[in-house]
């Protein structure tokens, strides 16, 4: 589907539509988000980009959160254009570079080169012209054997537009002429808006008659009603080429035809350069106050055009500001929502999400991991002897050793679940490892310098590990089989780790009898 779009967008957009009613309410990751994004690209160019623009930021932020690449190289494709439209070369470079930079290099052709073109338009508008044309001539490169789309047209067609700008004109004109021997050798028709950029070429190179023959078809109203917006400029064109050898009243006829064009389909801009050739027009004919009221029109309008599109670009400026800084708010109020706010690790509510996400990619067959349960022993005499504000100190001080406990592991979290309960997530963490760094936290916390909190008070904590999958691939299971093993800790004597016990005679019967629980510095797994 995103093929088709570079073949017909209107059979894109249509199917993209169709595709994403199909799936219907409810959340459908990627895919949904990729149609939508589809559908973006074909609509910011034809009605006002702000609504499309938000979407495709929103998505943006999704794709990020959720690591995929290949949909945020779209979204930045997509609000590199935005950007370049609304005239933001900054940002349109920006987006354009991050479009290149995240494609896989194992992407389809079109797509890279979609990619490179996007980047080579914000380079040529930003003046980089080498820069530029080495983009084009890549992208080119990339799509040399695919006659079926019509971006070779595109990419084309937009390097000889940004040669002519930057009046290079031999450049510009051996580019129009690979874009007309690519069209002679393919018999695709040539575009209304390759037309007008042809034209302005040969007029450049005073090749005239040439230039005409590109711009008669925009006076065939059946084409230009199709194309509003490229037939008007070529309509705008022909009206100078007219002017320029004198055909006056030819002129007159395409102005008025231009501006009929322009009125109907609310086109400001062609609106706007219609009446200053119609200034033009009127000073060629001596018919000078024709010509001044002509050109006051003009003048009133494009002021008026300036402001409404200063306007427009700051609505849709000012509404991706927004939906950015809503989404950063969001983020951090999120962040809020799964701290602790004592101790700054995570939550309850973190824990139950991150743990059962990493489960469930260890099911689909993701890497093992561990997990460790720490409890503070004897807590309640800290508070009961000293006081709650000591306690609270203690445990602010617990959770910056946890924090740096989970330091060297990838991934690796600290969370308080509650009271004087702990819990580290070790992601890719094998039985060996995860037993050692439990017992040196465990040695790290009772061998801290806590006397000048606790006032000579000891500090320790009991530590059970459990690993997945081999004690439980739920949350509920892990989370079970590591308290069940603190609780072998605290009733062994406490200031102790138990890795592995068996656990089945303590269901329902306290009274069994406690298993061996590894005493600090011990390597070796617990048994009964």
């Amino acid at each position: 589907m995103e093929r088709q779009f570079w073949i017909d967008r209107d059979v894109a957009l249509h199917a993209a539509e169709e595709w994403l009613g199909q799936l219907g309410d409810g959340e459908h990751g990627a895919t949904s988000r990729r149609l939508r994004v589809l559908i973006a690209a074909v609509r910011i160019h034809r009605t006002d980009p702000s609504p499309s623009a938000i979407d495709v930021q929103q998505i943006l932020g999704w794709a990020e959160q959720h690591g995929e690449v290949a949909l945020q190289s779209r979204c930045h494709d997509v609000l590199g254009s935005v950007f370049e439209m609304v005239g933001d070369r900054a940002l349109a470079l920006e987006h354009a570079v991050a479009a290149n930079d995240l494609l896989a290099e194992s992407e389809i052709p079109l797509m890279r080169a979609a990619a490179r073109k996007c980047l080579a338009d914000a380079l040529g508008s930003a003046g980089s012209l080498d820069e530029a044309r080495r983009r084009y001539d890549d992208a080119l490169k990339l799509v040399i054997d695919d006659p079926e789309t019509n971006i070779r047209y595109i990419i084309l067609n937009n390097l000889a537009y940004t040669e002519h700008l930057a009046h290079n004109n031999v450049e510009a004109l051996a580019t129009v002429e690979r874009l007309v021997g690519l069209s002679e050798l393919s018999d695709r028709q040539i575009g209304m808006s390759a037309r007008d950029t042809i034209a302005r070429v040969y007029m450049a190179a005073g090749r005239l008659p040439e230039a005409e023959t590109m711009l008669i078809p925009a006076l065939d109203a059946a084409f230009s009603d199709a194309h509003p917006d490229s037939s008007a400029a070529a309509l705008v064109a022909l009206t100078q080429l007219y002017r320029t050898q004198g055909r006056l009243d030819q002129a007159q006829v395409v102005i008025d035809r231009c501006r009929d064009l322009a009125q109907r389909n609310g086109l400001i801009r062609w609106t706007t350069e219609a009446a200053r050739e119609q200034a033009e027009v009127y000073a060629a004919q001596e018919n000078y106050r024709a010509a001044f009221e002509a050109y006051r029109t003009y003048h009133e309008q494009s002021v008026a055009l300036g402001a409404s599109e200063n306007e427009a670009k700051g609505r849709i400026l000012e509404a991706m500001f927004q939906t950015a800084e809503s989404r950063r708010e969001s983020e951090r109020y999120r962040e809020l929502a799964e701290r602790d706010p004592l101790t700054g690790l995570h939550n309850r509510r973190f824990v139950d999400e991150h743990l059962g996400g990493a489960l469930l990619q260890l099911r689909e067959g993701g890497p093992s991991l561990a997990i460790a349960m720490i409890d503070l022993d004897h807590f309640k005499r800290v508070n009961d002897t000293l006081s709650h504000g000591v306690g609270d100190e203690v445990l602010r001080t617990l959770g910056r050793l946890l924090a740096e406990a989970v330091e060297p592991v990838a991934g690796g979290i600290a969370a308080r679940l509650g009271g004087e309960e702990f819990l580290l997530i070790l992601p890719e963490t094998d039985a060996a490892r995860a037993y050692k760094l439990s017992e040196d936290l465990c040695r790290t916390i009772a061998t801290y310098d806590w006397p000048p909190i606790t006032h000579g008070l000891p500090v320790t904590a009991s530590i059970g590990v459990a690993l997945a999958p081999a004690d439980g691939e739920q949350n509920s299971d892990l989370l079970r089989t590591a308290d069940l093993r603190l609780y072998v800790a605290k009733r062994n004597g406490r200031n102790r780790v138990v890795h592995s016990a068996a656990i089945s005679s303590f269901i329902g019967d306290e009274s069994a009898a406690v298993p061996e629980a590894v005493p600090l510095g011990s390597l070796v797994a617990a048994s009964v």
